[in-house]
């Protein structure tokens, strides 16, 4: 069976694409994906940095995603989830 995503789920998945990857890990996209600087310092400043990366990246890489929300949750342990909400 063959894969034929419809708009929104390619948007989707290109999407969580640039929110898995760090940048710098792809040989031949060195500049896709959320900077690993952005983890450093305070949770509150990583959480800001790392949301307004996504949403660069996102302008940058998939135009056609219309971004409703991204929120950065963490936790007393300094784990970081990012979470992107579409339109």
């Amino acid at each position: 069976m063959i894969w034929d995503p419809t708009t929104e789920e390619e948007i989707a998945q290109n999407v969580r694409s640039l929110v898995l990857t760090a940048q710098g890990s792809q040989p031949l996209a060195r500049a896709l994906g959320v900077p690993l600087t952005t983890l450093d310092g305070p949770v509150e400043v990583a959480q800001a940095r790392i949301a307004a990366a996504l949403q660069e990246q996102i302008r940058k890489h998939e135009p056609r995603a219309r971004v409703d929300r991204i929120a950065v949750d963490g936790d007393l342990d300094g784990h970081l989830r990012p979470t992107v909400r579409l339109r």
